[in-house]
């Protein structure tokens, strides 16, 4: 039986979304009306950012995010326990425990692990995760939520989908054994495609209605009830679907930092789920699929004396990003990399292959094509300064390597936490309540910008269209999740079939988004 603070809760959250103009009940016949919007001026911290400690805690949890992966592969007695081991045995070497990708399944002739191509370190500290129970908070190594974010800044101008939600966990630190952070960044399916942009509406509507509401209990439970339920009378998914980090959408990031047997070096990576045949053919696996980390071409190739087969068309291709990079603004720079010069690992020291002033010689043939092309833009950029413009768009650089880097034209690239941009340690005051801080660079430059860019979207008039019948009512049927078939002569690394694959899902998806061009941030 429901107690009584629950169904006032839930009698709130009713009255709330007819407020917002989110349908209760599902009617196929009837044209949908625009979410109707009170006030577009949001909160950012509770509409965009949300890191309030008593909020997030109470929406969701790690366990319950791996508990929803685990269900939506269809798998039969796959459990949460099964795919964290499966995932963070990707960093020791194999044969591990033989349920999936491990560091070294690719080596180059000098018996080296790599991943598209390039170097990998193998194993890492972070192998350690197999043994560890992420879900107890009374065990060492428990995994909490430090912020849940709205992205719909990255949704295509088109509304080729919704862009991008977001929960990020972070591991206790009371441990001892080192930092480690996980993001799940969903791509939402637009639930009316017919509708373009505007068939977001229901999800901005949602996102909006958040900051009107005081009390956090309330908040924290539409949060969990969009995460893992979606807006059912929408037609909307829920976030935590094991569908929308496969190819064709969303990614899992991590932000490692772990110590151990090996050095201790702070790198960022990127992993895609996929449901696969096992070899026999008889039955699926849901598995974690290392990939290359997007925005992040290996340093190397901006050194043309590297010998890489690869440089020489990389240079030819980065000429083409110099309008993108010389821009006057910071969330305006943009750096588009094709998923071949995209290193495995990106890692967050000065020297490293991510650091890529150190690979470039200013005085070489490469920069100087780089100046005949700024000539030609009028561009008052040196070469130098377009490198680290580049820099700043691969992780490595976002979160640490560029934090106050003077990247040319008076600009200055905004401070990160030092590795990261909301910190699991460190928390503040705002109007009372406790929240984890978040970095200048997100205060001061991108959280404005998204703020700008979410409020204009809800601003825009609105043009009403015919609801998908198929997906209308509490009763809807989310997609199952696509297998992907691997050839069985496995010809291919599963790692570059999955990249594949995403990138020519992707193909069509316009390069501009309701940002911007693509960003890497």
């Amino acid at each position: 039986m429901l107690t009584t603070t629950v169904l006032r809760i839930h009698l709130k959250m009713l009255v709330l979304l007819v407020m917002v103009g989110i349908p209760i009940i599902a009617n196929a016949q009837l044209l949908p009306a625009c979410p109707t919007v009170f006030n577009t001026n949001v909160d950012p911290r509770r509409s965009l950012m949300v890191t309030e400690v008593d909020v997030i805690n109470n929406a969701i949890s790690l366990g319950e995010v791996m508990d929803k992966l685990a269900l939506d592969s269809g798998i039969p007695n796959l459990d949460r326990d099964q795919l964290w081991a499966q995932w963070w045995d990707t960093q020791n070497p194999g044969p591990g425990l033989g349920s999936g990708s491990n560091c070294n399944d690719h080596i180059d002739t000098n018996g080296m692990a790599t991943l598209n191509g390039f170097p990998l370190d193998c194993p890492r500290n972070e192998g350690s995760e197999i043994s560890h129970n992420p879900f107890d908070p009374d065990q060492p190594g428990f995994y909490y939520p430090i912020a849940l974010i709205n992205r719909l800044d990255l949704a295509p101008e088109d509304g080729t989908n919704c862009g991008e939600y977001r929960v990020i966990f972070a591991r206790d630190p009371a441990a001892g054994e080192g930092r480690n952070l996980l993001i799940f960044e969903a791509v939402m399916p637009n639930p009316n495609p017919g509708c373009g942009i505007d068939g977001c509406r229901a999800i901005a509507t949602f996102w909006a209605s958040l900051s009107r509401v005081i009390d956090p209990q309330i908040r924290a439970r539409m949060l969990h009830d969009f995460y893992f339920r979606g807006l059912p009378a929408a037609g909307v998914e829920p976030v935590i679907h094991a569908q929308h980090f496969s190819p064709g959408s969303g990614q899992i990031r991590t932000n490692q930092f772990m110590s151990g047997s090996n050095a201790q070096i702070w790198q960022l990576r990127e992993f895609k789920l996929a449901l696969i045949p096992d070899e026999a053919g008889a039955e699926n696996e849901l598995i974690f699929v290392p990939v290359s980390t997007k925005g992040t071409p290996w340093g190397g190739l901006f050194d043309q004396g590297s010998g890489h087969a690869l440089t020489t068309s990389f240079m030819r291709h980065f000429m083409t990003q110099l309008d993108e990079l010389d821009e006057d603004r910071i969330t305006k720079i943009s750096n588009a990399v094709p998923r071949q010069y995209n290193s495995g690992q990106s890692t967050e020291a000065p020297f490293s292959e991510s650091d890529y002033p150190i690979h470039f010689d200013p005085n070489g043939a490469f920069a100087n094509a780089i100046q005949v092309r700024l000539d030609r833009l009028n561009s008052t950029l040196t070469p130098e300064d377009v490198v680290r413009r580049a820099r700043t768009q691969n992780c490595a650089g976002c979160h640490q390597l560029s934090n106050n880097d003077n990247i040319g034209d008076g600009l200055v690239w905004p401070a990160s936490l030092g590795f990261v941009h909301v910190h699991e340690q460190v928390t503040e005051n705002i109007n009372g309540t406790e929240h984890f801080v978040i970095s200048p660079a997100l205060l001061e430059e991108f959280l404005p910008h998204r703020e700008r860019v979410f409020e204009a979207y809800l601003r825009e008039d609105c043009q009403p269209c015919r609801r998908s019948l198929t997906r209308s009512g509490r009763n809807f049927e989310i997609p199952a999740m696509s297998p992907v078939f691997f050839p069985s002569d496995r010809s291919i690394s599963l790692g570059a079939w999955i990249e594949d694959l995403d990138a020519e899902l992707k193909a069509s998806w316009p390069n501009d988004t309701l940002g911007g061009p693509t960003p890497t941030h």
